[in-house]
C-alpha cells in the first residue's frame, strides 16, 4: 500500500515576520504552456503579500510554463527565478506584451548560481503574465528545476512556517510507512542566509526494505541521515536527478525498522525550495551469504501464473549449482489451478545468511517463506527451506503446496539422480572427474512426489489445471527437475511450517530434531524444546512438526533421534 504525505491544498501562508511580507506557496499545475492558457495564481500582491510557485519545472524539453497574477497595489516588486540552469524569465502585461526579460545574473538571492534570472521593476495595479523557459539562444530545448517567487520590493522573504527545525529535538515528523513513498506535504525551505539546517523524522515501519532519501530540488544540497541502529549515512552530490547533479541521495539496502532523522543543509551561496522524497522499496533479490558460499533469489513477487524463469543462483567455489527454485499453492474448491507466490509485502533478513519474505495472497491466505545458508566444517553448504502457512479465512481449507527445485549439480544442466536412504541425490554424472552433489530432503512429510526433465513438471504447475502429483521413479538421468508436494487441512486462524533441506557437497544428514541446525541432535536441541515447552506462536525453534505448538510429539522426536548427525 503506497504511503503518501497528503498535500494539503495547494496554498499554504508563510509569515516572514521581519519583512511583514506573507509568502502564499503554490504548486505547478499542467497544462500551462501558452499566454492564453497560463496558470492562474490566485494571490494578489501587494506591499505586504507574496507568492512562490515551488517544486516547478522546465519539463519535458521544449516545455514553456505561464503564470498570471494580479497587482492589487501599485509598487516595487521583486520576480525572480531560483534554479541551477539557463532559464529565462518574461513578463507580460494584461495585453500580451512584453514588459521585461531577464536572462543571466539577475537574482542575488544565488549569487553561485549565474543563470537565474530575475527582474525587479515598478508595476502598476492590474495583470501580468511571467513565463519561464529554457534559454533558446543555447540551440536546443534543455530541462530545469526551478520556483518562481514574486514579492514586494527587493528583500527577499527569508522564512518558513516549519522554523525552529534545527535539531533533533525540533525535527518534523513526517509520520511513518511501511512500503512505498512519504514527501514533506508542504514546500521544503533552507534560507538564503547561511547556516541553516532542516531536520526531519520518520518511521519505517518493516525492516529489509531497500530506502531511498532525496532531494528533489534546483539547489545544492548536502544531506546526513542517522539510521535506528545508529549508523550514518551521508551524501552531497548524487547522479539520481538528471535535472540536478547537486542534489543528494541516499540509499541503505536492507534498512531496519524504526525511526530515522534526515539533516539537509545547502552549500554556502545557495537557499531555497525543495522536496524530500522517502521511498521503501522491496527488492527484486535477496542475497544469502555465509564463507565462501552463496544464494541469490529472484523474481520475488508479480504476477501469480507467471514463471520464475532461472531465479535462483546457489554459488559455490565460483561454481553455481542452481538455476530455478519457487513455491506453488492451491486451496482445494477455491483456486482452478497452482499459483506462485504473488503477493510480496515485506521481508526480514536479521543476518547476512538468512531472510524471510512475507506474502499476503488471495483467499486470505498468508505465507512467509524462509531461507537459511548454512556454511559446512567440511567445505561444502546447505540450505534450508522453511514455508509458513497461516489461514486467515474463517472457514476451514485444504492448502496444497509445492516446493519445485531445478538444479544444475557442478553447473550442469545434464544430472543423474536416485534415492540415497530418505534423500534424493542428485549428482553430476559418474563420467565427470570432479563429482558434484546435492541431496534433497523434506523435513516434514510430504504426500507426494515428482521427478520429470525439464520443463515438463514446470509445464504441469503453470497450466489451467489442478494438479496432482504422480509419485516418480529413481533413477533418473538427464536435465532434473523435482518437487514435493503436501496437503494441509487448516482451521481459521490456524497455520503449519513445511521444511525442505538442500546439502551442496557436504555430508550433513539434516534431521527435524535439529532445531538449532547445527547438524547434530544433542543436549542443546532438548534443551530448547524443554525450556520452551508449551508455548505456542509462529517461527518457533524447538517446534519439530511446525504446528506452531512445542509440546511432547516436538520433545518425543528430539529423543528418538537424539545423537543423529553427531561425530
Amino acid at each position: 500500500m503506497r504511503k503518501e504525505a497528503l498535500i494539503a491544498g495547494l496554498c499554504t501562508t508563510v509569515a516572514c515576520l521581519w519583512a511583514q511580507v506573507q509568502m502564499h506557496a503554490h504548486l505547478e499545475t499542467e497544462p500551462n504552456n501558452f499566454l492564453g492558457a497560463a496558470q492562474q495564481i490566485p494571490t494578489e500582491v501587494d506591499a505586504t503579500t507574496g507568492f512562490v510557485v515551488w517544486d516547478a519545472a522546465v519539463l519535458p524539453a521544449g516545455d514553456h510554463d505561464f503564470y498570471q497574477f494580479r497587482v492589487r497595489q501599485a509598487g516595487t516588486y521583486s520576480i525572480r527565478v531560483d534554479t541551477n540552469l539557463d532559464l529565462v524569465l518574461r513578463l507580460y502585461n494584461a495585453h500580451g506584451e512584453l514588459v521585461a526579460e531577464s536572462d543571466n545574473a539577475g537574482n542575488p538571492d544565488l549569487p553561485l548560481a549565474r543563470f537565474a534570472p530575475g527582474l525587479t521593476r515598478t508595476l502598476s495595479a492590474g495583470t501580468y503574465v511571467v513565463m519561464v523557459l529554457y534559454n533558446p539562444s543555447l540551440g536546443f530545448q534543455g530541462q530545469a528545476r526551478y520556483a518562481l517567487r514574486v514579492f514586494p520590493g527587493t528583500a527577499a522573504p527569508d522564512y518558513d512556517l516549519t522554523e525552529p527545525n534545527d535539531t533533533p529535538s525540533q525535527a518534523v515528523d513526517l509520520g511513518g510507512l511501511s512500503d512505498g513513498e512519504l514527501t514533506n506535504s508542504t514546500y521544503a525551505f533552507l534560507s538564503y542566509r547561511q547556516g541553516d539546517i532542516d531536520v526531519y523524522k520518520f518511521t519505517l515501519h518493516a525492516g529489509g526494505l531497500t530506502l531511498a532519501i532525496r532531494t528533489q530540488t534546483y539547489l545544492d544540497t548536502a544531506m546526513r541521515v542517522v539510521a535506528p541502529d545508529g549508523r550514518v549515512y551521508e551524501n552531497d552530490n548524487s547522479d539520481w536527478d538528471a535535472l540536478n547533479p547537486l542534489a543528494s541521495a541516499v540509499k541503505i539496502l536492507l534498512a531496519p525498522s524504526g525511526t530515522y532523522y534526515v539533516f539537509v543543509r545547502a552549500a554556502v551561496g545557495w537557499g531555497g525550495y525543495y522536496r524530500l522524497r522517502i521511498s521503501a522499496l522491496l527488492p527484486e533479490e535477496v542475497v544469502l551469504q555465509d564463507g565462501d558460499a552463496q544464494f541469490r533469489l529472484r523474481e520475488l513477487g508479480g504476477d501469480p501464473a507467471r514463471n520464475p524463469f532461472n531465479n535462483a543462483d546457489w554459488v559455490q567455489q565460483g561454481i553455481d549449482h542452481f538455476y530455478q527454485m519457487g513455491w506453488w499453492y492451491r486451496i482445494e474448491g477455491a483456486h482452478p489451478r497452482e499459483y506462485t507466490l504473488s503477493g510480496f509485502r515485506h521481508l526480514e533478513q536479521d543476518r547476512p545468511n538468512r531472510v524471510r519474505l512475507h506474502y499476503w495472497e488471495p483467499e486470505g491466505l498468508r505465507i512467509a517463506a524462509q531461507y537459511e545458508l548454512k556454511r559446512t566444517s567440511d567445505g561444502g553448504s546447505v540450505l534450508y527451506a522453511d514455508l509458513l502457512v497461516i489461514n486467515f479465512h474463517s472457514q476451514e481449507r485444504v492448502v496444497h503446496l509445492f516446493h519445485f527445485a531445478d538444479p544444475d549439480v557442478g553447473g550442469r544442466t545434464h544430472n543423474h539422480a536416485h534415492w540415497d536412504a530418505d534423500r534424493v541425490l542428485v549428482r553430476t554424472p559418474i563420467t565427470e572427474r570432479v563429482a558434484a552433489r546435492l541431496w534433497l530432503t523434506a523435513l516434514t512429510p510430504y504426500m507426494r512426489w515428482e521427478v520429470s526433465p525439464y520443463p515438463t513438471l514446470l509445464e504441469r504447475l503453470l497450466d489451467e489445471a489442478a494438479d496432482t502429483l504422480s509419485n516418480g521413479s529413481l533413477p533418473f538421468e538427464g536435465d532434473f527437475t523435482g518437487a514435493f508436494q503436501w496437503s494441509l487441512t487448516l482451521a481459521p486462524f490456524e497455520w503449519r511450517v513445511v521444511s525442505v533441506h538442500y546439502a551442496l557437497n557436504t555430508t550433513f544428514v539434516p534431521s527435524s530434531a535439529d532445531v538449532n541446525r547445527d547438524g547434530c541432535v544433542n543436549n542443546s536441541d532438548l534443551l530448547v524444546v524443554l525450556v520452551a515447552f508449551g508455548r505456542s506462536g509462529l517461527w518457533l525453534e524447538g517446534d519439530v512438526d511446525g504446528n506452531g505448538v512445542i509440546n511432547n510429539a516436538d520433545l518425543v522426536q528430539v529423543l528418538l533421534q537424539f545423537g543423529g548427525g553427531c561425530r
